[in-house]
Order: structure tokens, then sequence, then C-alpha cells
């Protein structure tokens, strides 16, 4: 775990209720910084929230539909008025993998509908959000984190939909550091296989784990490894933007 003084930090996590985005929060609420938790509205966001209010952390919930522009706005505006401003926007939410598993040589079965949904969760909201913060993070000079996947680099995955949404995720992430810069880095990060225990979807313990016997570190990463990645790239990274950093445990060397 690394550390870094997030002291006065405005912070917007997507996805942040549970899995990689509630490690997120957490990492940086310890660090200091005030948190949004920009995630579907229901029990799950209210009860993350509130966990971590009452062990001492300043977070807050802001509910949201990533697929829908007025609700992504809205947070903003939310996190906004709560905070005076935004420094970090971290873009975690996604659809699983392994909820769209069709494959690209079974391309018959796909559907527009999928195809659609997919695309609007993995790479449009990350577009939405950073449209609307973006006058906020130019203010404060600020930085913006997206997620990508290693299926996003080599596709060939279990979701063709998917991939195609995480290697969008790539260029996206180049366009908006050229288009918000020099007033605001964006780079992302690129995860491999995540342990059971940092997802909020049900996998076989076994088969993640046999998936990593060839990886050089041979174990899938924790919620704890990306999140320090994010953090590095916000609080630490200055020379650092437009890049896809790979989180993997050596999948791709």
């Amino acid at each position: 775990m690394i550390s870094a003084d997030l002291t006065d930090k405005r912070t917007i996590v997507t996805g942040g209720a549970s899995g990689i985005g509630l490690g997120v929060v957490r990492t940086f609420a310890q660090n200091g910084s005030t948190v949004a938790i920009a995630d579907l509205a229901g029990d799950r966001i209210g009860e993350s929230a509130q966990t971590l209010v009452d062990e001492g952390f300043d977070v807050f919930a802001a509910p949201c539909d990533l697929r829908d522009n007025d609700s992504v706005v809205s947070m903003v505006e939310l996190a906004v008025e709560r905070m005076g401003g935004i420094d970090y926007l971290l873009n975690i939410a996604g659809h699983p993998v392994t909820l769209t598993a069709i494959p690209a040589s079974d391309l018959e079965s796909q559907s527009e509908a999928l195809w659609s949904e997919v695309l609007s969760i993995n790479l449009m909201s990350a577009f939405r959000t950073a449209k609307a913060a973006a006058p906020y993070l130019r203010e404060s000079k600020g930085a913006i984190v997206n997620t990508s996947s290693m299926s996003g680099w080599r596709g060939g995955g279990s979701s063709t939909p998917y991939s195609v949404a995480k290697g969008g995720i790539i260029t996206l992430t180049k366009e908006l550091a050229r288009g918000l810069g020099p007033e605001v880095r964006v780079n992302a990060i690129s995860p491999s296989y995540v342990h059971p225990e940092s997802t909020n979807f049900p996998l076989r313990w076994e088969s993640v784990f046999e998936d990593c016997e060839p990886l050089p570190l041979g174990r899938p990463g924790t919620a704890v490894e990306y999140a320090d990645a994010c953090l590095f790239l916000c609080a630490g990274a200055s020379f650092i933007t437009g890049q896809t950093i790979h989180v993997d445990g050596g999948w791709s060397a």
C-alpha cells in the first residue's frame, strides 16, 4: 500500500459502491480526500458510504446512472455542491465481462442491444463523466484515471463488446489527455485478473487462480493494488499523461 497527502482534495469514484471501486474510495479517503461515491441508487451505495463514514472518513453517496447523461450531470453538480470542486475523477465503473460472455466466434448471437449496453457502461460513461467534470478539473489542475483491461489490448477475450469498449478506453484516454492538457492529466489502468474477494459478482475461486498460474506473479490482483496504481497516477505522476498502465501481475510481459 502506498500513501499520499490528499488533504483538501476532492474525488469522484464511479462504481465506488463495491469491488475495485470501493477499494479506490477507501484508499483515497484513507489518504485524506473527500470522496463522492458515484454508483446506482439503492441499498449498496448507501451502505458502503455509511460504513466508511462510521470509520471516520469523509465520504458521501452520489447516486447516478452512468448510462444517462442527465444523471451524470446531476451527480457532478451534487459532488461540486458538497465538495466545492473536483480534483480527481476515477472512472472505475464497468459491466463485468462475466455477464456479457459471448466470444467473437459466436458473432451471430451478439445483439445490438448487448453492444449498446456494454459500450454505454464501459466506454461512454467515461466520456460522460469527463465532459461533465472537465470545467472543475481544469480549474483545479486535476487528474482523471480511466479503467481499461487486458482484453482491451489483445482482444480475443470472452466478450467481444467488452474488449472493444476497453480498447476504446485506451484511445479515449489519449484523446482526453491531448484535449484537456496541460491543465488536466488523463491516464488509465489496465487490470488483469481480480481477486474474488475484490469483486461484486460470483466467480469460482479455483478458476481464477488457475488462470493466473502462467502470470509471472502467479496470482490475481487485489482492490488495494489497483487502488494504489490510481493513487500514484493522481498524486504522484506529475509528468505522465495519455498513458495506460498495466497493473496485471506481468500478464503483458
